[in-house]
């Protein structure tokens, strides 16, 4: 029977799942749940199922089912955490065919993101980890393609820029390095430029009017957690979860420099016949 240390000291990987793990249990991850079932439970569902996966031929098939089975034992948090840890333990698994990518991109969709977003990081590590130093630009960007998140794609490339000067290695590799963490720096801000020109509230004023009109909708803090409010503002105003999320979980304030969007935004709501209404100076 296998106990936490065997699974934590046979992988680095699984010692990076931990890491989450322990995150979760300490209520540290960004989603806001804790979890109280123990770790060595966890890798015990994980790699069950992985191990089951790994013997079905198409195993996109069977997500649904991996997680109705999942939600007759455990709560949503725990469903999401394990799920999330299958995902993880096959995406860097060496028994790699067509069908379980295609139950990668299946169980990607099942999960929460916002429990997902927790193994980012953990992601990004493993695919410095295991990547093979070479001298082709054109393998890394593979790479870091998979990578959505601007930040980590840049930490991707920054951590390998690392390797390459501490291996005092030569050729066009650092250059290239170099010019990709550049370009990646170009497109946030190019990001940043077309949400500041646009005629648009700030993030607060814009999820402060979110959750007055859910709050009317008897939809507010007092009968949804934050998390799944937070994924609804993130998604309406592209504007990122962990933000929302912080932000919600701190309470907004709006400030006097918020006056000329509170005002819109009251006028706009005003012309649709509603009484809500904004104020600077109260937390929301």
């Amino acid at each position: 029977m296998k106990t936490l240390n065997t699974y934590i000291n046979s992988t680095e990987l699984n010692a990076r799942i931990y890491q989450v793990l322990l995150n979760f249990q300490n209520c540290k991850a960004h989603c806001g749940n804790k979890l109280k079932t123990p770790p060595l439970e966890i890798f015990n569902q994980a790699y069950q199922i992985c191990a089951k996966l790994e013997k079905e031929q198409y195993p996109e098939q069977v997500v649904s089912t991996i997680w109705n089975k999942l939600r007759d034992k455990f709560p949503l948090c725990e469903t999401n955490i394990i799920l999330s840890c299958v995902y993880v333990i096959l995406l860097f698994s060496k028994k790699q065919t067509q069908n379980m990518q295609f139950f990668l991109t299946c169980c990607k969709q099942q999960i929460d993101e916002c429990y997902l977003h927790e193994f980012q990081h953990l992601i990004t590590e493993e695919l410095i980890h295991i990547t093979a130093i070479t001298d082709d630009i054109e393998e890394l960007k593979k790479v870091a393609d998979q990578i959505t998140d601007l930040n980590e794609q840049e930490l991707f490339y920054i951590g390998y820029l690392a390797h390459y000067k501490q291996a005092q290695h030569k050729g066009n590799i650092i250059q290239q390095i170099q010019d990709q963490i550049e370009f990646i720096k170009r497109k946030k801000e190019l990001t940043t430029i077309e949400k500041d020109t646009t005629d648009s509230a700030s993030m607060k004023v814009k999820s402060v009017v979110i959750l007055e009109l859910l709050k009317a909708l008897q939809l507010g803090p007092a009968t949804n957690d934050l998390s799944k409010i937070s994924r609804l503002i993130s998604y309406l105003t592209d504007f990122s979860y962990n933000s929302v999320y912080q932000a919600l979980k701190t309470r907004i304030s709006l400030a006097d420099f918020h006056n000329d969007e509170v005002e819109k935004a009251n006028k706009i709501l005003k012309d649709l016949n509603s009484s809500i209404k904004i104020t600077t100076g109260n937390q929301y």
